[in-house]
C-alpha cells in the first residue's frame, strides 16, 4: 500500500461526504486507501461512508474514549497500511491530482514532510470580511518550487509512516483543531525533519464557519485556548513566544511600559461588553460603509481582543487541570472535529 489517507470527523456528514466523493476521483495508479475516524459522532456519519461506493479500500474507525482531532487521525494511522500518510480534514475537496503531487514530492525530497496549499470558497471573496480573511495568508503561484515552511496543517500534509509512528502521533491532550499540527512539527524538526510548501497542492476548504468577523472570532478564541499547553510543554523553545507576551498577566518589573499599556489595552478589547460592540461595529461598517481602511482595522482590533479571551480560558483550563468537557463541545460543534 503506497498511500494511506487520514480523514477525522465529528458530526460533519455532509461535508464529508463531498469530501468522499472528491477523493474518489483520484486519477492515481499506486495502491492507495482512505480511513475516516468517527470521533464522537451523533449524526449519520457511519451511514454516509458505508453506503459510499468508493474506487478502493474505505475504513471506518471509531475512536469516542479521547475527544479532538488528534486522538482521531492518532486512531487512523495506527490502521493505515500505507508508506505514507495523508492528512486532511472532512471539508477539504481535493483536485483528481491531489495524491500524485503529494507522493510526488515525497519521492522527490526524501526525509521532507509536504504540505500543500488552502483556499477558501470562492463566494467569500465577495464579502468585505472575505477579502479580510484572504489577505491573512498570501497565496503562492503553483508554478514556483517547493520551499522550506513552519505552517504546517493538518487539512493538507503528507509524511513517511515511519516518521509518524517514531515520533509518537499527535499529542493527544490538545483537544480542539489548533496547535496538535505544530507541536507534531516541533518534535519532527527536532529529529532534522524538514516541512515543504508546495505550492502546486491546492485544496478547496469547504467551510463557513469563518466566513463572518463573529464566526472567526469565535474559531481564534478556541484556538487559542491551546497556546498555553504548548507554551506549558516547551517554555522558552516555544515559537508564538510574542502571543504569550501580550496575553499573560503582566509582569511590572519586567514588562515595558508599552507592553504594559498593550497587555491593558487587550484585557478591555477582551471584555464581552467591548468586544461585543466591535463586532457590532464591524456588521454596521459592513453593510453601510464597507471602507477597509477602518473596518480592517475594526476587524484586528476584535480578534485581538477574542485571542486575549481565548489564552486567558486556556491559562485557566491549565490551573483548574481537567478537560472542561462544556468548552470542547463548543469547540469541535464549531470546527466539526
Amino acid at each position: 500500500m503506497k498511500i494511506s489517507v487520514v480523514i477525522p470527523t465529528h458530526n460533519r456528514a455532509d461535508a464529508l461526504d463531498r469530501t468522499l466523493s472528491n477523493l474518489s476521483k483520484q486519477q492515481f495508479d499506486e495502491t492507495w486507501e482512505a480511513i475516516v475516524v468517527n470521533n464522537r459522532c451523533t449524526d449519520d456519519t457511519d451511514t454516509v461512508v458505508k453506503s459510499r461506493s468508493f474506487p478502493v479500500p474505505l475504513q471506518l474507525v471509531h475512536r469516542d474514549d479521547i475527544p479532538g482531532p488528534s486522538a482521531a487521525r492518532n486512531a487512523g494511522a495506527a490502521h493505515a497500511s500505507g508508506t505514507y500518510l495523508v492528512f486532511i480534514d472532512n471539508d477539504i475537496l481535493v483536485e483528481p491530482d491531489f495524491l500524485q503531487r503529494h507522493l510526488r514530492a515525497l519521492e522527490k525530497y526524501p526525509g521532507c514532510w509536504i504540505v500543500g496549499q488552502i483556499v477558501n470558497l470562492p463566494e467569500m471573496d465577495a464579502t468585505p470580511f472575505g477579502r479580510y480573511r484572504k489577505s491573512l495568508v498570501p497565496f503562492v503561484p503553483t508554478d514556483e518550487e517547493a520551499r522550506e515552511t513552519d505552517a504546517i496543517t493538518g487539512q493538507s500534509v503528507s509524511m513517511p509512516r515511519v516518521d509518524f509512528e517514531l515520533l509518537g502521533g499527535f499529542d493527544e491532550s490538545f483537544f480542539v483543531a489548533s496547535g496538535e499540527d505544530r507541536e507534531l512539527l516541533m518534535r519532527a524538526k527536532q529529529k532534522g525533519i524538514q516541512l515543504l510548501l508546495d505550492p502546486g497542492i491546492v485544496v478547496l476548504h469547504n467551510d463557513w464557519a469563518g466566513s463572518t468577523i463573529q464566526d472567526f472570532c469565535l474559531r481564534q478564541r478556541l484556538y487559542t485556548q491551546t497556546e498555553p499547553l504548548f507554551w506549558q510543554k516547551y517554555g522558552d523553545a516555544y515559537p508564538r513566544q510574542r502571543l504569550v507576551k501580550e496575553n499573560s498577566p503582566p509582569r511590572w518589573t519586567v514588562d515595558s511600559i508599552s507592553l504594559i499599556v498593550w497587555k491593558r489595552t487587550k484585557q478591555i478589547l477582551g471584555s464581552r461588553f467591548v468586544l461585543a460592540t466591535l463586532l457590532r461595529g464591524c456588521v454596521t461598517l459592513e453593510r453601510f460603509w464597507p471602507w477597509p481602511p477602518l473596518l480592517w482595522r475594526l476587524y484586528r482590533l476584535a480578534l485581538a481582543g477574542a485571542i486575549y479571551q481565548g489564552f486567558q480560558e486556556g491559562l485557566q483550563r491549565l490551573a483548574r487541570g481537567d478537560s472542561d468537557e462544556t468548552t470542547y463541545q463548543v469547540g469541535i460543534q464549531h470546527n466539526g472535529l
